[in-house]
C-alpha cells in the first residue's frame, strides 16, 4: 500500500523536474488541489515554465480544434435533419401549432400563449393569423418584466416581432427582485398574447383532443 507521504514525495519530485500539475496527476492518483498544495513552494526554471506554457497553448489549441470540429458536426446534423422536414402545408402547420398550444397555451379564460422565446411567439402569431383567422385588432399583449427593466424598449421589441400595435399592449406586470429562483434576467421579459374568445379556445382544445387520440 502506497502511503500518502510517498505520493507527496513523488509529486514533488516530478514537479521539480518541470512537469505540469496535469501531467503529475496522471502519475500520482490525487486531486489537482492536493498537488498544488504539496508543490506550491517549488520554483520552476524559466525553461520549465516555458515548456508548461507551450504545453498549455497546445492543449488550448487542441480544445479549440475539437470545438470547431464539433460545431461542424452539429451544423451537418442540422442540415441533414432539415431535409427530413418538408415545407409545412396547411394541415401540418395546423397540427404543429395545436401541439405548441397544448404545451404553452392557456386552457381556460380565452386563448393565450405566454413565452419568452421570440421564435416561438413569431410562430404562434403566424398560426393565429393563418389557421385561426384572427384579425390584428383582436390581439392583446401583456409583458411580465423584472423590476428595473425598460418597459418601453421591451414593448417595442415584442411589437416588432408580433406586429401587434403598441396601443394594444395592456398593463405590464413587474416581478420584484428576490422572488422566484431565476438568476438570469430576461431583458425583454416574457410576453403574453391574449385573444378573448371562448369559442376559439374550445375549437383549439378540440383539435388537441383529436390529435392525442390518434
Amino acid at each position: 500500500m502506497v502511503r500518502k507521504w510517498q505520493l507527496k514525495e513523488k509529486a514533488r519530485d516530478l514537479r521539480k523536474k518541470g512537469l505540469s500539475y496535469k501531467e503529475i496527476i496522471q502519475k500520482v492518483p490525487v486531486c489537482k488541489s492536493t498537488i498544488s498544495l504539496w508543490c506550491r513552494d517549488i520554483e520552476l526554471t524559466d525553461k520549465q515554465l516555458a515548456r508548461i506554457g507551450s504545453l498549455y497553448d497546445r492543449q488550448c489549441k487542441g480544445a479549440r480544434a475539437n470545438q470547431l470540429k464539433r460545431q461542424k458536426e452539429i451544423k451537418q446534423i442540422k442540415k441533414e435533419a432539415k431535409k427530413e422536414i418538408n415545407t409545412l402545408g396547411y394541415h401540418s402547420f395546423k397540427i404543429a401549432g395545436a401541439m405548441l398550444y397544448w404545451a404553452e397555451g392557456s386552457k381556460s379564460n380565452g386563448v393565450a400563449v405566454t413565452n419568452s422565446d421570440p421564435e416561438l411567439i413569431r410562430f404562434m402569431m403566424k398560426w393565429f393569423r393563418k389557421i385561426c383567422k384572427i384579425s390584428n385588432e383582436r390581439f392583446k399583449a401583456h409583458l411580465h418584466l423584472h423590476t428595473g427593466l425598460n418597459e418601453e424598449k421591451a414593448k417595442k421589441h415584442w411589437s416588432k416581432i408580433t406586429k401587434i400595435p403598441l396601443k394594444q399592449f395592456g398593463k405590464s406586470y413587474f416581478k420584484k427582485e428576490g422572488t422566484g429562483h431565476r438568476k438570469n434576467k430576461l431583458y425583454n421579459g416574457t410576453l403574453r398574447i391574449y385573444i378573448g374568445s371562448e369559442d376559439l379556445r374550445h375549437k383549439i382544445l378540440g383539435w388537441i383532443e383529436k390529435i392525442h387520440h390518434i
